[in-house]
Parts: structure tokens; C-alpha cells; sequence
């Protein structure tokens, strides 16, 4: 599986490594750019995975002794990193899935609001006119909780309400349909028990209670 063998891969950089951090924000000055934690720290000499722009997929960077990006150089026993800091391969930037930080999910037409519970087991893949909401941590073939998507004709419409369940019309904003739901045969293959038993759990909290968690802006 791609991703737990990137996170494999990325755990053999150093012992330094710590583990993947969604919160904070990168802050730049005269000398460099740095990454600041929540509680005001930041990382010193070792590599960590960062989601710096919310998408709910890290990628690896490593900050020296001062605490700034290297970028554009080999760091220890042969790792390439790009000029944006990014550890690659063969040109690639590695990335994992990270969870989705906090339980509001908002657009510039609306928000989700979804249980404080949820926060730390989803993560979220957007387009302009899908939004995807998924369990995590992921399996081999992620299990999709439920999806958001506009449409701007009746035909679009037609199309999306015959390929997903539960499905119910949010309304209408800005030109465009909103239509959420639960998808098809979604798998539960490479989930344990309780996984399987909070994947549950969460489906059908959302399915009883999207048009209360959904508000347009």
C-alpha cells in the first residue's frame, strides 16, 4: 500500500523523526522559514512530516540545528530534498495521509460542521465540485464515510443521485445544486473490528444528520 509504505519509508530518515504534526504554521524571516508548533516551539535538527496547507496529505521536511528548512541539498546519508524542502525520490515528493485538522469542513459556499468525536478519524480529498470525507486511519482501499457535490444542471443532477446512497439535496446556492450522500459498495476490506464498528457509527450519524451539520455561506 502506497501510503503506509511512504510512511515506512520516511520513518527510516533518522531517529529523530517525529511523527506527523497538522497543526501549526510556517513562519518566515531574514533568515529562512520555520515551522511553528501550536504551543510556540518548533523543530530543531530532525525531520518531520507537515500538512501545511490542510489537504490532508504531509510531506516531509527537515530543519537544522536553528530550526529553519533546508532546502535543495542531501541531508544525512543521501536524502534529496527539493527547493520547496520537501523530501523526494527520484524526483517525486513523498507524501502520507494525515487526518483532517479539526471537525469544520468549510468552502466559499458552505460549512460542515461535524461532531467534536469525529475529529482525528477522517481525512478529506476536494475537487471544485466533490468534496470526499474519509476514515482514518486508511486502508488499502479507503473507506469513504460520505461526499458533497454541486452540480450545475439537472442532468449533472440526474447523474450523481443514481450513483450514491442516502442521498439528499442539501439546496441550492450561487447557480448550483448541492447533493450529499453515502457511496456505493464502500469497503470495509483491511478494517479491523472497532475500525469497522466507528466506521459504522459514523455513517449513520451522518446519513441521520447531514442537513443539520451542512449550512451555506
Amino acid at each position: 500500500m502506497r501510503i503506509l509504505a511512504g510512511l515506512a519509508a520516511g520513518l527510516a530518515l533518522s531517529v529523530l523523526i517525529s511523527f506527523p504534526s497538522y497543526a501549526g504554521h510556517w513562519v518566515h524571516d531574514r533568515n529562512g522559514w520555520w515551522w511553528q508548533e501550536e504551543d510556540k516551539t518548533y523543530p530543531r535538527n530532525t525531520w518531520k512530516w507537515l500538512d501545511g496547507d490542510g489537504d490532508c496529505l504531509a510531506e516531509c521536511y527537515y530543519f537544522d540545528e536553528d530550526g529553519y528548512l533546508v532546502s535543495s541539498t542531501t541531508v544525512g546519508s543521501g536524502y534529496e530534498v527539493n527547493e520547496d524542502g520537501a523530501w523526494v525520490v527520484d524526483g517525486e515528493v513523498q507524501k502520507i495521509t494525515v487526518p483532517y485538522g479539526g471537525n469544520v469542513i468549510g468552502t466559499d459556499d458552505y460549512l460542515i460542521t461535524l461532531p467534536k468525536s469525529w475529529e482525528g478519524n477522517f481525512y478529506i480529498s476536494q475537487t471544485d465540485d466533490c468534496l470526499r470525507v474519509y476514515f482514518y486511519p486508511s486502508a488499502e482501499q479507503p473507506r469513504e464515510i460520505f461526499e458533497v457535490h454541486r452540480v450545475g444542471s439537472l442532468d449533472e443532477k440526474k447523474k450523481i443521485v443514481m450513483n450514491i446512497e442516502s442521498k439528499k439535496e442539501l439546496g441550492w446556492c450561487r447557480g448550483n445544486y448541492y447533493i450529499s450522500g453515502i457511496p456505493e459498495n464502500a469497503s470495509m476490506a483491511g478494517y479491523g473490528p472497532g475500525e469497522r464498528e466507528t466506521i459504522r457509527l459514523m455513517t449513520e450519524d451522518y446519513q441521520k444528520n447531514m442537513s443539520k451539520y451542512f449550512e451555506f455561506q
